[in-house]
């Protein structure tokens, strides 16, 4: 059926830049992806196909969608692949632009499933390479202005939102510019594909402002997130962009829960979770795993939250197992959402064992860490050992405060201090400062 969609289209002529239906992937399971992308990729193969460009452009758009969903590694270095073939067999400038454009896409991709700060690097190198050809195509100029507002997202939260706005800012002003073109296309061409694009840039609006509002502890950017994803949802159809619903979804839970935790309302968060654990699944995790796994993580912090709140063990409980659930499916080692959820899951049984003053939850979470330590190289994952180290020494310093005094004085600090040089070392200011912080308490101990 997609295979046909596709032909059709470019029987009938579409005018112009040759740009693939990216919407009907939300509709395609993973097993379809992969069938189109090998497909495509044996047609930009063929000596006999009259433009690689075309089939190669789109496969490096399947198999960046499938990686988006899996964190597959194999699947992104596949997208990469095909879209440098594409730019290789760009025939004027403004497929040269477009080639170079999904290039970064997969690059910033790459970032957000692994953190890997290289890409970063790549991907701005490509903006500015395809920027000049964009010439007076609207699509291609909007797609662009999208781009380089993530991009500026990823190098502000890098840089730490906490000690310089500028940079949040300024990634700010270029997604609100891409959210008013798409929105221009969208009232012109009333496709499909220009909808998902101008919502995935109030995504990328939402997750930034939301990151702001944790920081500066402002409600207020959490309420102007809930009115514009409200509004966002109702113009999305569950059974024609279940992905994209799905995910508007989820920040717009997070959001409801950010600001209960702030203003201190519980039904706030309430809301959050309701959002979170809906009747019946719009998608299942077969269908795409790591939205799944980001949607039981998300309900495991809003339990969380809930508990800190209301004093409640039972929802401590229920998050505990939440983050447990998440865990139990098979992640990457390398993925940073892996990381994060091992990494809250810690947070919180520390906050339930300081406040119930709870050794056996300390020991439990200590196992745990030893245990994936275990597993993990220093030299080949430094960043997931660090963050390791950190969680390991952050139980220790808790151990300490219950028991007015640690025997794992010298360990903690050894964790803690080859922590925070990798993070240091690797840019990542945030980390670093909760190392250093947790560093300076088993000091104070001392």
């Amino acid at each position: 059926m997609f295979e046909f969609g596709r032909e059709l289209r470019r029987i009938m002529g579409q005018g112009g830049r040759y740009e693939p239906d990216v919407s009907l992937y939300e509709l395609m399971t993973l097993e379809l992806l992969i069938t189109q992308g090998r497909g495509l990729d044996v047609e930009g193969g063929r000596v006999s196909t009259r433009s690689r460009f075309e089939p190669y452009l789109e496969s490096a758009l399947v198999w960046r969608e499938y990686a988006r969903r899996t964190g597959d590694t194999l699947a992104l270095s596949k997208a990469t692949t095909a879209a440098e073939s594409a730019g290789k067999a760009a025939k004027t400038l403004s497929e040269a632009a477009s080639a170079a454009l999904v290039q970064a896409e997969i690059c910033l991709l790459g970032y957000d499933l692994f953190e890997t700060a290289e890409l970063l690097v790549s991907a701005e190198t490509l903006v500015a390479t395809g920027r000049g050809a964009i010439g007076g195509d609207a699509p291609l100029l909007a797609a662009f202005t999208l781009t380089e507002g993530r991009l500026a997202a990823r190098l502000a939260v890098r840089h730490g939102i906490g000690e310089d706005l500028e940079p949040a800012l300024v990634a700010m002003a270029h997604i609100d510019r891409a959210i008013e073109r798409f929105d221009a296309l969208v009232r012109q061409t009333k496709a499909a594909k220009d909808k998902i694009s101008a919502a995935d840039a109030r995504l990328e609006r939402a997750d930034l402002l939301m990151l702001v509002g944790l920081d500066r502890h402002d409600s207020r950017l959490m309420t102007a997130v809930i009115n514009d994803l409200t509004a966002l949802l109702a113009r999305l159809d569950a059974d024609y962009e279940p992905v994209t619903f799905v995910r508007v979804t989820q920040r717009l839970a997070l959001a409801h829960v950010w600001a209960g935790q702030i203003d201190g309302q519980p039904q706030m968060i309430n809301e959050g979770i309701a959002l979170l654990t809906p009747p019946e699944e719009v998608v299942t995790y077969e269908h795409t795993p790591l939205d799944w796994v980001a949607q039981t993580h998300f309900r495991a912090l809003a339990l969380q939250a809930l508990s800190e709140l209301i004093q409640e063990d039972g929802l401590a409980e229920q998050a505990v197992a939440a983050f447990d659930l998440a865990l139990s499916k098979a992640l990457a080692k390398p993925l940073s959402i892996r990381a994060q959820i091992v990494n809250n899951r810690a947070a919180c049984l520390a906050r339930q064992a300081e406040l119930k003053g709870d050794l056996l939850s300390l020991e439990d979470a200590e196992a745990a860490f030893k245990a994936e330590l275990r597993q993990v190289k220093p030299g080949e994952d430094p960043v997931g050992w660090a963050i390791l180290q950190t969680n390991l020494g952050r139980l220790y310093v808790a151990r300490g405060d219950i028991t007015g005094f640690m025997l794992d004085r010298a360990e903690a600090a050894y964790a803690l201090e080859a922590a925070h040089e990798i993070f240091v070392e690797h840019g990542l200011k945030s980390l670093a400062e909760t190392a250093l912080e947790n560093l300076n308490r088993v000091r104070e101990q001392a």
